[in-house]
């Protein structure tokens, strides 16, 4: 697509420092504010409600990208017509209704501001500039059609209804969540003056036009809005409440200000990439939300994906929460983990998709389950908080589906537990290769890491809640599991793990990244670090340049091109890589702390070239993103940056140390982190009489002038 340069500077809204650091690009058209809508601009642009496809409901907001920040995008609908601004991949869909307003000719310039506020409601407030020497009349077309919506990997259907109601169009799609919402999803549509034409003959479709005076050398605006609500009379209030703001994009970018001021901890470093990659990643934690109140969605979850994969996952939920769990108010993370217990079959599974609607979505697997490291992430939700009262709800389900593991997948009882379909693993085409036969079930070193890390979860979370036959029952098992993997799956001689067949004790010649999920489940000793060494940090086996692929080089099926898993980079195996690694090194050997910064700070290279973004994988050798949609959720970098950057790390009885990787930082700043009730800021500067300061709800705890980064970690005791 031709490079497009608009003949009108875009327009700017208050200067907010940190929006301001996120946005400022124009490679970007993710839209929304964390309740359940969400929108790619483009042309067309796609609308979402939680995990429902709308289509383009709203044409208003239309265009390619002239400017994009967490709040709000600028676009044009007379930028280069075959581009798409869902930038990644090119969406003509002949099922809609044409793309928005007709190309007006030069010198009429046409830009649009687009936002969605907190209450769901889409605002594109549309600029009209007349370059020219006499008064011209421009006409604003805005279309609208939910007929092809359809829930994820589910079907278009439905009773549509469209009418008018004075200036304003109603439109309801009964398709949406139909045993959830029963009077259908409303959509309100209108603007801050009257429409010359309005058409709503056509069931689930409309179109307005608007007629704009524009004199010579002047700038008309106007505000149109479509509010989305499952009852109809709070749609029409959301759009009245909205046309009637005096400036409804600059109230949205400061509640957006206020997220970030009040909401979750503010990170600040020598390493500009760094702290925008942490901002970024707090605005898609927000922006992918959806949810609460919203059948089996209780609670307000990120999902996995917003673009694409917009689901609910017992695989990534765990990955969004070790994240959430960082969030100022410790309602974001107990949302992201209670909310498997609404979900979870009735013998513990919890299930690999879920929507509002469902957990039977179509998949390819018969258990319709996986792993999943939620328990593990309940408890780190409680070490951060220490609310006892928000573990007791979560116990039970966490439990529950610990107890189906144990009873499915570890049948003889030797603490290895099995995958029965690939997919259970996340990792879809990691097949493992067998020079025997073919075992139903082979026992997995991920399973089993999987496993000691929730078994150690369930047995702390029933300590803490007074339980200690639980306590004992399941740190045993943990203790089973993680002697089992040591002793069964690790091979001295290639000095890596290897799955087993439990039909024949067959080993696996596969040389995958689940060679290092030990490290993240801390089962690995001294006598196993050569994982580490002679694997991790070998760039003839996953040094690569762009670290750290699925599957060794040395591997015959690696391919960077061809292959899904199977070469390419993960940003989810990459979190358990470095996180185990980093934990590892700091337990076992401090000397490869350099190593652990290094492939960390590598990692996030990644994805801030040139600037961040999340797609679902990477060619390993070249960085290049490798998926044709960003936003991808399910990893986590918020725990990461907070842990081993800031080196802030809980510990079980309350204290917490000080602990941050030699990143090669000249100063840092973590301010208003949550721990137990109280807020913590870590402050270092390498600079000399400055060194470590470390605050407690605004006290200075802790001073010392000769700390370094990497050094000996130190011990805080908040009173």
């Amino acid at each position: 697509v031709p490079a497009f340069v608009p003949p009108v500077r875009p327009k700017k809204l208050g200067a907010v420092p940190v929006l301001d650091m996120v946005g400022n690009r124009s490679d970007k058209n993710t839209v929304g504010h964390g309740k359940n809508v969400a929108l790619y601009t483009g042309l067309p642009s796609r609308f979402f409600y939680a995990t429902q496809n709308l289509t383009d409901i709203f044409s208003a907001v239309d265009g390619q990208t002239m400017d994009w920040f967490p709040d709000h995008v600028v676009v044009t609908p007379q930028g280069n017509p075959v581009a798409n601004v869902n930038l990644d991949e090119i969406v003509l869909d002949g099922g809609n209704v044409a793309p928005s307003a007709s190309v007006a000719p030069l010198p009429i310039f046409e830009q649009r501001q687009v936002c969605v506020t907190k209450d769901d409601v889409i605002v594109s407030r549309i600029s009209v500039t007349n370059r020219g020497k006499s008064a011209l009349t421009h006409r604003i077309e805005v279309q609208g059609d939910c007929r092809g919506s359809r829930d994820y990997r589910g079907g278009p259907g439905g009773e549509k209804a469209t009418r008018r109601e004075g200036d304003v169009v109603l439109m309801t799609d009964h398709n949406v969540f139909p045993t959830v919402l029963p009077q259908g999803l409303t959509m309100a549509i209108g603007g801050s003056r009257k429409p010359t034409e309005v058409e709503t003959g056509t069931p689930g479709a409309y179109r307005l036009a608007y007629d704009v005076e524009v004199a010579a050398g002047k700038t008309v605006s106007l505000v149109l809005a479509c509010a989305v609500d499952r009852d109809e009379s709070k749609a029409k209030a959301a759009l009245a409440r909205v046309l009637g703001e005096r400036d409804p994009l600059t109230q949205n970018r400061n509640d957006w200000k206020a997220f970030y001021a009040s909401e979750v901890p503010s990170f600040t470093s020598s390493d500009k990439s760094l702290d925008e990659l942490y901002a970024f990643r707090w605005f898609l934690l927000h922006f992918s939300r959806a949810g609460g109140d919203l059948g089996l969605l209780k609670y307000p979850v990120v999902l996995e994906g917003r673009q694409e994969f917009q689901t609910y996952c017992c695989y990534s939920a765990p990955f969004m929460a070790f994240d959430l769990n960082w969030a100022i108010d410790p309602n974001y993370g107990f949302g992201q983990l209670a909310n498997m217990g609404v979900v979870a079959f009735s013998d513990g599974r919890f299930p690999w998709y879920a929507t509002p609607q469902t957990n039977h979505i179509p998949i390819q697997h018969a258990s319709e389950t996986g792993q999943s490291a939620l328990p593990w992430a309940a408890w780190r939700f409680y070490e951060v908080h220490r609310r006892k009262d928000l573990l007791v709800p979560l116990y039970p389900m966490m439990k529950a589906d610990m107890d189906w593991w144990i009873r499915d997948r570890d049948p003889d009882g030797n603490g290895l537990f099995t995958i029965d379909d690939q997919m259970e693993t996340g990792m879809d085409d990691l097949y493992r290769r067998w020079k025997g036969a073919k075992p139903k079930q082979y026992e997995a070193m991920d399973a089993t890491a999987y496993a000691v890390l929730n078994l150690r979860a369930v047995a702390n979370m029933a300590r803490v809640l007074d339980n200690p036959s639980d306590a004992a029952k399941y740190g045993a098992y943990a203790d089973k599991a993680a002697s089992a993997m040591e002793s069964i799956l690790w091979d001295p001689e290639l000095q890596r793990y290897r799955d087993r067949s439990p039909d024949t004790g067959e080993f696996t010649d596969y040389n995958s990244i689940t060679n290092f999920y030990p490290m993240f489940a801390g089962t690995t000793g001294k006598e196993s670090l050569g994982v580490a060494r002679r694997y991790l940090l070998n760039p003839k086996e996953y040094a690569t340049p762009w670290p750290v692929p699925a599957i060794s080089q040395s591997d015959p099926e690696f391919d960077t091109e061809k292959r899904y898993w199977a070469g390419p980079t993960w940003p989810a195996t990459n979190s358990h890589v470095v996180q185990g690694f980093a934990e590892t090194a700091k337990r076992l050997d401090r000397s490869l702390l350099p190593e652990a910064a290094a492939l960390f700070r590598r990692t996030v290279e990644l994805h801030t070239h040139p600037r961040p973004d999340f797609y679902e994988h990477y060619n390993s050798l070249t960085g290049a993103p490798m998926s044709d949609f960003r936003d991808y959720m399910h990893s986590w970098w918020i725990d990461i940056i907070v842990r081993h950057v800031a080196g802030l790390t809980p510990q079980d009885d309350g204290s917490f140390v000080i602990d941050p990787l030699p990143m090669g930082l000249k100063n840092f700043a973590l301010r208003n982190a949550p721990y137990g009730g109280h807020r913590v800021d870590v402050l270092f500067n390498e600079k000399e009489g400055k060194g470590l300061v470390v605050r407690v709800d605004g006290k200075v705890v802790k001073r010392d002038k000769s700390f370094v980064l990497g050094g000996k970690p130190v011990e805080i005791k908040p009173e």
